[in-house]
């Protein structure tokens, strides 16, 4: 068997989470989508295909925020998922929730607060100052609290900060609050269109700038409410001033497009990245997270889907991105990717598919071990909305190949099967019974390799275990064994040894285990049942034919036979002898070694004790009702 790469992420505890979830949320979507598809119903089918696709990776987003609340700040997959949130998010914003001409700013503030969140910062300096409030203004991290509040867009904030700041010391505050509290919003000027919104920011604007040439600042020690009103006015030199504080060009880029043009969009933000400086001056700085973050602006998804596979080093964020960007009519990619997988051949396929493909695959592998069977139906999941050429299909079908079943536990064999037969795949799934019930019976473990001849209806092994548990049973008498068959009296119609053998118990059953009260009517059923079993040609195998025969022994002396029931059993003798004879001169395979539980003398003796006592018993009959011939 070929070697598959593990992918032991997914066994974390977290990862098992998310993935669970995320499944739900996948299968859903679909679900509903085919429930749209299948409607009658009149409806705007661009709108709700393109809300619940939203809806649907929003919970994505939902999922993984959710599990980064309760993961330890210890679990090694933090990082990575925290990273992959910030990815992910964004990817929204750009790809999903905006249109060409719509405008990022409310968005992207959003993505920006909730990436580099400084409220335990401000905490920390209220928390530190929480005695004296008279001295937070002095507070090392003051000033950069209000700044970055200003910078992503948390006027509030920035101005309640900045209400601690003594009036007396620096006049200026009034202005620079005023400022910030006049200051047009999108948000709550959304009556406005955007001409008439530009006009009102432009005019507020310039009155940051008549602020900031005019006004004096004296008081302002630390040039903080100096560098506020620059960056209101959208002064380029003052953000790049500020590079410490922004940390990242995306960071930078955003604060400065919010107050150089509050009403940007796509295109507006891909043509500041080009002509812009903000790149150049952290150019040195940039790594593998940096060029994801530019590739989303820039809109090249094939770049970014294929960066996040190295950068997350699995295909969960891939898989669900792209099959979201396919169902809204976003995704224009047909791109080749080898993948050099194990379970398939190079193919052209979709890059959606591609990816679903790979994280299936991913979580097969880390499913090797079959006790992991929620993983692999997780994967099957995806596999099948891989229709191109049935490809899913044909990987589930190779996959379930080969799952080695001697190293696997009926419970999980079951589910196995179970999934086969699901998904349609009916010569596999008779295949794995075959496997299952042969080594069940090698292990003499004849209910399990009963339960699944049952399942598949395999007439021949049905035959042969029959045999089996018939030969096994006249050696113990232990009535577990016929026992076997009660609770598949129906499914065991098939099979006409297995037929007998269930029978063969209701005869036992009534014959010798019946109480005291019942066992005079339950002895005339018992040899009813019995002789209604020697009258049906083949039904007996006649290798236990023999035995079954001997059973009459005992039940001759009880005196319950009536007359017809006795020249049946003579007949049925009559028969059986007349076939031996055959045998003798023309041998049949399975024929010819009769079960045999004694030595061959006593059988003989025995056989002819039994036709000794029938004679006499329809002799007796004879005299008893007077019968003249």
């Amino acid at each position: 068997m070929d070697e598959i790469p593990s992918f032991k992420i997914f066994t974390d505890p977290s990862w098992r989470r998310i993935i669970s979830q995320s499944r739900e949320v996948f299968n859903d979507l679909h679900q509903n989508l085919e429930a749209n598809s299948q409607s009658e119903i009149i409806k705007t089918e661009t709108v709700n295909l393109s809300d619940q696709c939203l809806d649907a990776n929003q919970k994505y987003i939902d999922v993984i925020e959710n599990e980064l609340g309760i993961m330890n700040a210890d679990n090694e997959n933090k990082e990575k998922l925290q990273v992959m949130l910030q990815v992910w998010k964004l990817c929204q914003i750009i790809f999903i929730k905006s249109s060409p001409s719509g405008t990022l700013l409310t968005d992207l503030q959003e993505w920006y607060q909730t990436t580099n969140n400084i409220d335990p910062m401000v905490q920390a300096i209220f928390s530190s100052n929480s005695e004296n409030t008279e001295k937070l203004h002095l507070d090392d991290k003051y000033w950069i609290c209000i700044l970055l509040a200003v910078a992503q867009g948390r006027i509030d904030t920035g101005r309640h900060l900045l209400s601690f700041y003594p009036i007396d010391k620096a006049p200026v505050v009034r202005t620079i609050n005023e400022l910030l509290h006049t200051m047009p919003n999108l948000s709550t000027h959304s009556h406005l269109s955007l001409f008439e919104f530009k006009a009102k920011w432009e005019y507020w604007q310039k009155k940051c700038v008549q602020v900031l040439t005019s006004e004096n600042f004296e008081g302002d020690d630390n040039g903080g409410m100096q560098t506020i009103c620059k960056l209101l006015c959208a002064d380029e030199s003052t953000f790049l001033s500020l590079k410490l504080m922004f940390n990242n060009w995306y960071y930078m880029l955003i604060s400065y497009m919010s107050y150089a043009n509050p009403t940007f969009n796509i295109s507006d933000l891909h043509m500041s990245i080009e002509s812009g400086p903000f790149m150049k001056e952290f150019e040195n700085e940039l790594d593998e997270f940096d060029a994801i973050i530019l590739k989303i602006f820039e809109f090249d998804v094939d770049v970014i889907v294929n960066e996040c596979v190295k950068l997350f080093s699995n295909n969960f964020f891939s898989a669900h991105f792209l099959n979201i960007l396919h169902l809204t009519g976003k995704l224009q990619l047909k791109s080749e990717i080898d993948f050099g997988s194990a379970f398939r051949e190079e193919s052209r396929l979709p890059i959606h598919e591609q990816h679903l493909i790979e994280y299936s695959l991913q979580l097969l592998s880390a499913a090797w071990s079959p006790s992991l069977l929620s993983l692999n139906q997780t994967a099957f999941d995806y596999l099948l909305k891989c229709q191109m050429d049935e490809t899913g299909i044909d990987l589930i079908e190779t996959y379930l190949e080969r799952i080695p079943l001697t190293e696997i536990s009926q419970s999980e064999a079951n589910k196995i099967f179970y999934i086969a037969f699901q998904y349609g795949l009916h010569d596999l799934a008779f295949s794995i019974g075959r496997v299952m019930q042969m080594r069940a019976l090698k292990g003499r473990q004849y209910g399990d390799a009963l339960t699944w001849n049952a399942k598949i209806k395999d007439c021949s092994f049905g035959n042969i275990l029959a045999d089996k548990i018939m030969e096994e049973f006249f050696q113990s008498n232990d009535l577990k064994l016929l026992d076997l068959t009660e609770s598949l009296v129906k499914e065991i119609i098939y099979s006409d040894r297995l037929i007998f053998l269930n029978k063969y118990r209701e005869f036992y059953r009534l014959a010798y285990l019946s109480s005291k009260s019942e066992r005079t009517e339950n002895l005339k059923q018992a040899i009813d049942l019995l002789v209604h079993l020697l009258q049906v040609p083949n039904l007996i195998p006649f290798k236990f034919k023999k035995l079954v025969f001997f059973q009459l022994h005992d039940l001759l002396d009880q005196n319950v036979f009536n007359e017809d029931q006795l020249f049946s059993v003579l007949k049925s003798i009559q028969l059986y002898e007349n076939r031996r004879r055959f045998l003798a001169i023309r041998p049949i395979s399975g024929e010819v070694h009769e079960c045999s539980l004694e030595d061959e003398n006593s059988e003989e003796n025995k056989w002819k004790s039994l036709f000794e006592k029938l004679s006499s018993k329809i002799a007796e009959n004879f005299v008893q009702n007077k019968i003249e011939f």
